[in-house]
């Protein structure tokens, strides 16, 4: 294989996640389902008492549901299948994100963890408008960078130079796809340091 592809492999395994928790837990109820039902089965061969209900029964309890519960209770449970089952379907089809972005290089795979891309952002902002580091916050979404900065009272900062020097530091890291940055200045302000 080329180192491209070998590279770009390595980065799709560290910013994705399996399903393999989701996956090994339907498997072992559905496995456990199968287990009980086989057992229950072989049970009245061998001339045994059925563990919880016998298939002949179970199959009776089936066809009697309807006549016995409530048509709303077979509709809300029928829903609720429905939605475990959209929802395991949804979950098979997308794949999982881990905080974690590429960043652009031709020699090796490298990633960097959403937290210091939003501890670079802060810190970034934080010289930039002068203020204490709890004035300054930033949270990496799958989209872009949210930075939320509490104004020292008094004094006013200018969104637009706090957004330059937030996609400054974003553009500095060098990351694969390009990530938006949103500065967002509060009404409410922080006693001075």
């Amino acid at each position: 294989m080329n180192r491209a592809r070998n590279i770009n492999r390595i980065i799709r395994r560290e910013t994705h996640s399996t399903r393999t928790g989701l996956s090994v837990l339907t498997a072992v109820l559905l496995l456990a389902a199968c287990l009980w039902l086989g057992t229950e089965s072989v049970l009245p061969l061998l001339g045994q008492p059925a563990l919880l209900a016998s298939p002949g029964r179970i199959a009776a309890l089936a066809a009697g549901l309807p006549q016995a519960v409530l048509p709303a209770a077979l509709a809300a449970a029928g829903t609720v299948l429905a939605l475990a089952g959209a929802g395991l379907l949804l979950a098979a089809a997308t794949g999982g994100r881990r905080g974690r972005r590429a960043m652009s290089s031709n020699r090796a795979a490298l990633v960097v963890d959403d937290e210091a891309i939003a501890a670079a952002v802060s810190r970034q902002v934080r010289l930039a408008a002068n203020l204490a580091p709890e004035q300054v916050a930033t949270t990496i979404t799958r989209r872009r960078a949210l930075v939320t900065v509490r104004q020292t009272s008094g004094i006013t900062l200018d969104p637009a130079a706090l957004t330059a020097a937030a996609a400054e530091e974003v553009a500095a890291l060098g990351l694969r796809k390009t990530l938006p940055v949103q500065v967002r200045v509060t009404a409410e302000g922080a006693v001075g340091r």
